[in-house]
């Protein structure tokens, strides 16, 4: 993509969010945008067919980015521990970049809202299990339907997202991914102290070889 391109769409992008916190998003005509973002109307419609394929495009854009890092490293995956291993770059990146692309995240939930981002993720996620050689570990699943496993995995991590962003505490990437890793191994009940029983320490277990 093109600097003049990128910086009419980040244009675009953020008039869109400024307006979101004065009128709700039926009330947002082509006309707010466009002149907020100083284009013209005819330069809105080269790159979108009206507001609504603007929320599909912004939304598939931050799905495509988050598709890519879950990728990474799925190659050198053969078994769940492996899989379980390298997620912990995977959510450092994972949240990195929706710490990047906050005001993106966050336009999609003010409009399409959190149900519709945590949809695209759960298919994001099966797609990703589902390349692994380790996929038994989905069939592993005891007391729930399997196919209940992915969708509150992408519950988790869209509501620890948002509590993350609107948080005013500085927590960084690595700390939320390790967060995370740590409800997805040792549960939430033990995390909590809850139950009896040996919690396996993070650290240690990404060290391990």
């Amino acid at each position: 993509m093109d600097r003049r391109k990128r910086k009419t769409l980040q244009a675009i992008q953020d008039a869109c969010f400024k307006l979101l916190q004065q009128k709700s998003f039926d009330e947002l005509t082509i006309s707010d945008i466009s002149e907020k973002a100083d284009i013209s109307r005819g330069t809105f419609y080269l790159h979108y067919v009206d507001k609504f394929d603007m929320l599909d495009q912004f939304e598939q854009q931050l799905v495509d980015k988050i598709k890519l890092i879950f990728e990474t490293h799925l190659k050198d995956v053969n078994s769940p521990n492996d899989l379980l291993k390298s997620r912990y770059p995977t959510f450092i990146q994972l949240f990195t970049c929706l710490k990047e692309e906050q005001i993106l995240f966050q336009i999609i939930q003010q409009t399409k809202g959190a149900t519709s981002f945590q949809t695209e993720l759960t298919k994001v996620l099966q797609n990703v299990f589902h390349q692994s050689p380790s996929i038994q570990i989905i069939g592993q699943v005891k007391y729930l339907p399997s196919h209940f496993f992915i969708p509150i995995l992408a519950s988790v991590i869209t509501r620890a997202t948002q509590l993350w962003l609107d948080q005013t505490e500085d927590y960084t990437p690595e700390q939320l991914a390790k967060g995370i890793l740590n409800i997805m191994i040792n549960g939430p009940a033990r995390v909590a102290g809850w139950l009896p029983g040996e919690v396996i320490d993070i650290d240690k277990f990404l060290d391990e070889k």
